[in-house]
């Protein structure tokens, strides 16, 4: 024999909460996060326009964007002095050919210099010793450390594996054309809609797509330059720190100091949570 007990708290009429409060809701409240956001129609049909019209301009200007972006590393190789010999045609998606991806020896493991080989042992050393030392690190460090042992035990078996530096271009490029078409639609979301300024919120997105398509050319720089003198042993940690989580992390860095500005002209300052000692 099952016993079944069902309680009622549907509010009497004419009863009321403590503090004037009816025990029903009509609606649910935003959050307190996003209460004061300055949302309006004509603010997101900016935001997304500005974002449609980014990224559609990425598309037909696909060819024209990606030499721009070999152009920008071939200067920047030359500022650093890479023995770049030259450019060869890659393709990159079906119908987005040709781009350019750099020529440069790239040495296979039984090739590498001994103090390239050192250099792993003291990398994997220091990040024992940053691993030990600062907590807020080592989850980090450690994932390092085994991307690096890995590394070091998969040369070694392969040593005379070779990675073309055509080849590598042409993967940088098919990961950062779809990073440059996915990227309006992230800013959107973080740098228009907080924004109590719609002119700064776009003048924002405009930049940092921008400045995304410049930091590729210089990470891809330098990664060229470690792998042309240090071959493949480091490639699993650099492409893991340069690639696409540098694109997330600059984004947060800029988001990180527009919301410390526009959150005192939402919000005020806060004096109740300043110390008066």
């Amino acid at each position: 024999m099952t016993l079944t007990v069902r309680v009622d708290n549907s509010p009497q009429p004419g009863a009321s909460a403590a503090g004037g409060r009816t025990g029903r809701r009509d609606a649910i409240y935003p959050h307190r996060s996003v209460r004061v956001l300055p949302l309006s129609l004509v603010r997101v049909w900016c935001g997304v326009a500005l974002a449609v019209v980014i990224t559609v301009l990425s598309v037909i200007y696909a060819v024209p964007l990606m030499e721009l972006h070999s152009r920008a590393a071939a200067v920047l190789a030359g500022w650093a002095g890479l023995p770049v010999r030259g450019w060869s045609p890659i393709s990159v998606f079906p119908g987005l050919e040709p781009a350019s991806g750099p020529v440069l020896a790239i040495p296979a493991f039984r090739e590498v210099s001994d103090g390239a080989r050192l250099l792993l042992i003291l990398s994997i050393v220091g990040l024992l010793i940053v691993a030990q030392r600062f907590s807020l690190f080592r989850n980090v460090a450690n994932f390092l450390i085994v991307l690096l042992a890995a590394s070091a035990v998969a040369n070694a078996v392969f040593d005379s594996f070779r990675l073309e530096s055509v080849t590598f271009g042409q993967i940088w490029l098919r990961q950062e054309m779809l990073v440059w078409l996915l990227l309006p639609w992230v800013l959107l979301l973080l740098f228009v809609f907080p924004q109590p300024s719609l002119l700064r919120g776009l003048l924002w997105v405009t930049f940092l797509q921008a400045y995304g398509f410049l930091f590729s050319a210089v990470r891809m720089v330098f990664m060229l330059g470690v792998l042309h003198y240090t071959g493949l042993i480091f490639m699993p940690p650099l492409w893991f720190l340069l690639g696409t989580l540098s694109d997330l992390l600059f984004v947060l860095f800029f988001y990180s100091l527009s919301i410390h500005r526009s959150s005192g002209e939402l919000w005020g300052v806060r004096n109740s949570w300043q110390s008066h000692f």
